[in-house]
């Protein structure tokens, strides 16, 4: 008979619940917020909170029982000098769960389990925008490095080693190419003016 053992077991072995337990606190404890099952919120919910109190207790002895469970320097660190001040004036209730939908496919009920007055709302945002900044950024690098020979081919000015025959090759063939475009129009006047058969038929007496 399980009287008086209201927690969860979460359907896992000690060991498995044992690690995901502690996984799931770092990452509340490092992001600030997390998305999980609400079954799983609830019992990590006692967990956050166990570590909290015992930060703002401070001491060698709490930080050596908190790092049982966040095994991350930088997290327990965070722990110590951030949150924990931060929740001076406030007994309890360091967490919150906001529900979420259904899961597709298992059907689980989802939420957000995020820490309480500390603006994790704010923050997400914040990283969202870095994130999307950081990929427009990216994506402009590789647009100048793709389009930057092409267009620096297109704009560069000759240079002053050029021999003058290149010059007057080029010049020739630019004149060639005006060339024929001009001789229709020649003939296109001749034609209206009624000039150019009369003047053959008089060579050709």
């Amino acid at each position: 008979m399980r009287h008086l053992n209201s927690v969860n077991k979460l359907n896992k072995t000690a060991s498995h619940r044992h690690a995901m337990l502690a996984n799931l606190s770092m990452s509340i404890l490092d992001k600030e917020r997390c998305i999980t099952t609400l079954a799983k919120a609830k019992v990590v919910r006692s967990v956050v909170e166990r570590l909290i109190t015992q930060a703002k207790k401070g001491g060698l002895h709490n930080m050596r029982t908190a790092a049982k469970i966040v095994r991350d320097k930088a997290i327990l660190k965070k722990l110590f000098t951030d949150i924990a001040p931060s929740y001076k004036d406030r007994e309890g209730g360091y967490t919150r769960i906001l529900k979420l939908d259904e899961r597709p496919g298992d059907n689980a009920l989802l939420c957000i389990i995020e820490l309480t007055g500390r603006n994790s709302q704010e923050l997400a945002l914040a990283r969202k925008k870095k994130k999307r900044t950081a990929g427009t950024q990216d994506t402009a690098g590789t647009q100048k490095a793709a389009t930057g020979p092409s267009t620096d081919a297109k704009t560069e000015p000759p240079t002053a080693g050029k021999d003058e025959t290149t010059q007057d090759k080029a010049a020739g063939e630019e004149a060639g190419k005006a060339k024929p475009k001009a001789a229709p129009k020649r003939k296109k006047k001749a034609a209206a003016e009624g000039d150019a058969k009369p003047d053959k038929d008089e060579k050709k007496n």
